[in-house]
């Protein structure tokens, strides 16, 4: 009996141990390294093609908010691939508080426009540039029903310039021309400097009620002036007006005050582009999708000036005819900007994500592993890409069929804040461009029968 009995625990132990070992390596999946190249030799069940065409297309998506971003873009350049872009800016303009108390020994001196720089740029920097002011002829209230000024928003202006300044920046160590660290001034004209003293030595009621003062000063523009190219810079949304004055005396006491930027979620930046003789030319509201095929086989992100880049994936159902076609691993999408495209003063994106996109090219949700790791190669320019992991976008694919691919696909954009502060863009060739090895390529890799 003892011995039936032991026989009985003997055979539950190694039941036990062998449903141990099931759900051991039930439990562990094998490790497949897909950067590997795989063929016949080492993984005869896991294949790779890369010939599925990418079909692509610039699309324009309109306009977009520009105000409130803390940034001001100042600036004109020139763009080998999508022509001259300007950048101008709108600033409301507010009274002193608390107000300061002038004597009657105190003396106007000057009076100044500053601007503090925030080190960005885009186009070259080595070219001289002039800055330029003038002084709006309405408030800056949004119109209409509208929430924010967008990047086609003006204000009417006086063209009579106010002030201005022609200044060499190197974001990178100061400002060489001025050599004043990191700040633009323009001197202004003593007639509103003396009329903004006047209120300030009677303590105005003008200067005392915000409201009043918007509608006696109306604000400020600054633009480039359009005879000239180098570059677009960012500055600081923290621009203002300086009046210096003096006390006499034995020793004369240096004196300042300020008049701020006010009303900071309205300040926006007015962006035009003029694509006359580029790939893009025809681009608009009205004609928003341009393919590949018929801008050089290539294609341009840059969502400042509302150009992005559409995505679709026709013949990737083919994929299920295939003999030894079991299932979907895994599939990489990697995008090559062109070659001679960018440099480090026209710089690429450096994030670029991924989002479903339909007939109309909305942007829709963002893909699972839709932020692209960018590898920058200045030096051969051959690696430099953008790499996705779009696997289980392209097993849904798989599932929706030839009919909804053909409509539906993914849009390349930039994500905030970037994309409404830097001119940053790529040039992207499809699988017909004649740099071979700048082309955009989806890899799959697929499990096979055999």
């Amino acid at each position: 009996m003892a011995r039936k009995c032991f026989a009985k625990h003997r055979r539950f132990l190694y039941c036990l141990l062998v449903l141990f070992m099931l759900a051991t390596f039930a439990c562990t999946k094998p490790e497949i390294q897909f950067n590997n190249a795989y063929n016949g030799d080492n993984a005869t069940n896991v294949k790779t093609v890369d010939t599925f065409a990418v079909k692509l297309s610039t699309v324009f998506l309109d306009s977009f908010s520009t105000s409130g971003t803390h940034v001001q873009l100042l600036g004109r350049y020139k763009d080998p691939y999508l022509g001259v872009l300007t950048s101008r800016s709108y600033n409301d303009i507010g009274g002193p508080n608390p107000l300061p108390t002038l004597t009657n020994y105190s003396i106007y001196d000057s009076i100044e426009l500053i601007m503090r720089i925030n080190r960005t740029y885009y186009g070259d920097t080595t070219q001289v540039q002039r800055f330029l002011v003038s002084q709006l002829t309405e408030v800056m209230n949004l119109p209409g029903t509208q929430t924010a000024f967008y990047n086609n928003n003006s204000i009417p202006y006086n063209p009579a310039i106010l002030g201005s300044t022609d200044i060499q920046i190197n974001p990178r160590a100061g400002l060489t021309t001025q050599r004043i660290g990191d700040t633009v001034k323009i001197k202004m004209p003593d007639s509103m400097g003396h009329e903004l003293y006047d209120l300030l030595y009677r303590q105005s009621d003008t200067l005392k009620n915000l409201s009043i003062f918007r509608g006696y000063f109306k604000g400020l523009t600054v633009y480039p002036d359009t005879t000239m190219a180098g570059a677009v810079y960012g500055f600081k949304d923290s621009m203002f007006l300086r009046i210096y004055y003096h006390d006499p005396g034995q020793v004369v006491t240096q004196k300042s005050v300020d008049f701020h930027v006010v009303n900071f979620p309205n300040q926006f930046n007015h962006i035009t582009v003029d694509r006359t003789g580029t790939a893009v030319e025809k681009i608009s509201r009205a004609n928003p999708e341009l393919p590949s095929t018929s801008t050089g086989n290539q294609v341009f992100l840059q969502p400042i000036t509302s150009l992005y880049v559409k995505m679709l994936f026709p013949t990737i159902t083919n994929l299920l005819g295939y003999q030894d076609y079991l299932s979907v691993l895994k599939a990489q999408l990697i995008i090559k900007p062109v070659s001679g495209s960018y440099s480090p003063t026209l710089t690429l994106p450096l994030a670029a994500n991924l989002a479903l996109t339909n007939e109309i090219n909305s942007i829709g949700t963002q893909l699972p592993f839709g932020s692209g790791n960018l590898k920058i190669d200045y030096l051969y320019e051959t690696n430099t890409a953008y790499t996705y992991d779009i696997t289980f976008y392209i097993q849904q694919a798989l599932l929706q069929g030839p009919f909804n691919n053909a409509k539906n696909g993914m849009i390349l954009y930039v994500p905030s804040p970037v994309f409404n502060t830097t001119f940053n863009r790529a040039v992207i060739g499809d699988a017909y461009n004649s740099l071979k090895s700048n082309q955009i390529s989806l890899v799959i890799y697929y499990a096979s029968y055999y």
